[in-house]
């Protein structure tokens, strides 16, 4: 199948992504505390809700309403193929587990690839009234008010957020990678969702680090990252791989979120962790 170019200018997507997220957060607080959740049957660390069904129904419907020749994919309904060179990537709830459980950090990602590179994105963290806008070369907002991440500074002052799952073969590693990056800065923090990846955007975290993530995990939070001055890379360094995207939404992805001025610490500390 040929691809058309997008005839969209890149900065017609945040309004749009603010209006995709703002009811994306309705349809997310309009659900209980305690909502009951199915774990998946591929991965018994993920489990999904009736909430992540009904905004990723919504987000598709509505980007496919008006962006028809377009290729989604969605966490949960799968991927749609489309004729044009953009992909937009859906995570309808980030931190489910949080989400179902009551608590406040949780949030809704989409994001956009043209040609598989990222040019904008969005996050909503519903019970925080917050919504992060980013397009490539416009800057990155939160709630209308520019982010910058700021240089400088002392590791040993930081926190840094590294978010883990139980897998077999993992687990030791991300306990032996957390310890040593624990030893170098004042706390380790984490709620294991795009919380705090965003208080990375925000300044609040030096870094925010995951062993495993998927594409819909990816995309939004690296343009964001990227366009409020940090870096966006994969633990050891490397730049994410988006290309052909309908084809990677079973790749597992590690991301660093970070200040730039602690990416070389934190990835040196990634690749000393790992066996010889």
């Amino acid at each position: 199948m040929t691809s058309t170019t997008s005839l969209v200018p890149l900065r017609a997507y945040p309004a749009f992504l603010e209006s995709l997220l703002r009811e994306a957060a309705e349809i997310a607080l309009s659900f209980p505390r305690g909502l009951s959740a199915r774990i998946k049957d591929a991965d018994p660390n993920q489990v999904v809700t009736d909430a992540d069904l009904a905004i990723g129904q919504k987000i598709k419907s509505r980007i496919r309403e008006r962006f028809p020749h377009d290729s989604v994919i969605d966490e949960e309904w799968g991927a749609v193929r489309g004729t044009s060179a953009i992909t937009w990537v859906i995570d309808p709830i980030d931190g489910t587990s949080n989400f179902a459980a009551g608590s406040p950090l949780f949030g809704v990602m989409v994001g956009i690839l043209e040609h598989g590179r990222p040019v904008a994105g969005g996050v909503s963290l519903p019970a925080l009234s917050e919504t992060y806008i980013a397009a490539t070369g416009h800057g990155a907002y939160v709630n209308g008010n520019k982010l910058e991440i700021e240089a400088g500074g002392n590791m040993a002052e930081q926190l840094v957020a590294y978010g883990m799952d139980f897998h077999p073969s993992e687990t030791a590693l991300d306990c032996r990678t957390m310890e040593s990056i624990a030893s170098r800065c004042r706390g380790i923090r984490t709620s294991n969702s795009i919380f705090d990846c965003m208080m990375v955007a925000k300044g609040v975290y030096a870094a925010s680090m995951h062993r495993r993530n998927r594409i819909w995990d990816c995309v939004a939070p690296h343009v964001i990252i990227q366009e409020a001055g940090g870096t966006f890379s994969t633990m050891e360094g490397d730049v994410p791989d988006y290309q052909k995207p309908l084809t990677k939404t079973t790749q597992v992805y590690s991301m660093l979120a970070c200040a730039p001025d602690f990416r070389r610490t934190l990835t040196d500390i990634t690749r000393a962790q790992l066996p010889a």
